[in-house]
């Protein structure tokens, strides 16, 4: 396991993003035929209403697809084997996780007038008439909240049930992206239940290595982590605050830490901190797999 991870990691530092259509992609596989986005329009007939039994129903498919994940490799495994099926399950890896896919544009588009524009690829609020200081908020806060859900819970899943349970992680989180929101209902609470189990340990572990990368400034500010109405995504985002020393909004919902907004200072300190909390849990992946491979 430790050697797919390595190709996966490899391959995650030298995915620098492309724009396509107007959106921000992998280099390494066309959009089109991305599994994500296969998957994505596969289900999305069924979200389109429906009670809590189609909830159930949508749910059900992520496992069924992770299963089919773990048959597929068990045939690479069988019939291929050798380097090729590192490389294989190193690439699959790579496909479920990522955060270079925000802290390469965000850094170097930060002082370009396009950085809003860049930004609100991986926000869902409105950024046309944010402030610049609000747009560094946003910016700061995905980071944070992505190395949870887009880095920290894939590579977590990995090393408990290998590549079926990153593409577990993978597809349920795509899944509440899709109809985890409160207006979606019963419709929608299976997906997004499932995803709040799948990263509630994660969001913990991202808020503890923000801290430490911070030097566990301000780890005070961590409590206002419950202004955030997910009981994950106020982890991240109130290290991320206490780290940096600044205040991190999103108007008309909440405002974690203190002092004044983030300015373009802060958003460099912010990704870096991002990415060395992703070094870090990279390494401590690679314990527990080196331990789980010796010993279990």
């Amino acid at each position: 396991m430790i050697e797919p991870l390595l190709v996966a990691l490899l391959l995650e530092i030298l995915d620098v993003p492309r724009w396509w259509r107007g959106h921000l992609v992998s280099r390494l596989i066309p959009p089109q035929i991305h599994p994500v986005s296969l998957y994505y329009r596969l289900v999305a007939p069924l979200a389109r209403d429906g009670g809590l039994r189609r909830g159930v129903l949508i749910a059900s498919t992520a496992p069924a697809v992770a299963a089919a994940v773990a048959v597929f490799m068990w045939l690479v495994n069988k019939h291929v084997g050798g380097l090729a099926a590192v490389l294989i399950e190193g690439y699959m890896l790579k496909l479920t996780f990522s955060i270079t896919h925000i802290i390469y544009p965000c850094l170097w588009r930060l002082s370009k007038p396009d950085f809003p524009r860049v930004v609100q690829e991986f926000v869902r609020r409105d950024l046309s008439n944010a402030s610049r200081g609000h747009v560094n908020s946003a910016c700061i806060e995905t980071a944070a909240e992505s190395l949870v859900d887009s880095f920290i819970s894939p590579l977590f899943w990995y090393a408990i049930l290998g590549l079926p349970g990153a593409w577990l992680q993978r597809l349920v989180n795509t899944l509440d992206g899709l109809v985890g929101f409160p207006e979606r209902g019963r419709l929608g609470a299976p997906s997004a239940y499932l995803d709040t189990a799948m990263n509630y340990i994660p969001a913990r572990v991202a808020a503890l290595l923000i801290l430490a990368v911070g030097g566990f400034r301000n780890a005070q500010w961590l409590s206002q982590r419950r202004a955030v109405p997910s009981i994950n995504a106020g982890w991240p985002i109130a290290a991320m605050a206490a780290a940096l020393g600044v205040m991190l909004e999103k108007p008309g919902a909440y405002s974690l830490g203190g002092g004044s907004l983030p300015d373009e200072g802060a958003v460099r300190r912010g990704l870096a901190a991002t990415a060395l909390a992703a070094a870090a849990w990279s390494a401590v992946i690679m314990l527990i797999i080196w331990i789980k491979c010796q010993y279990f």
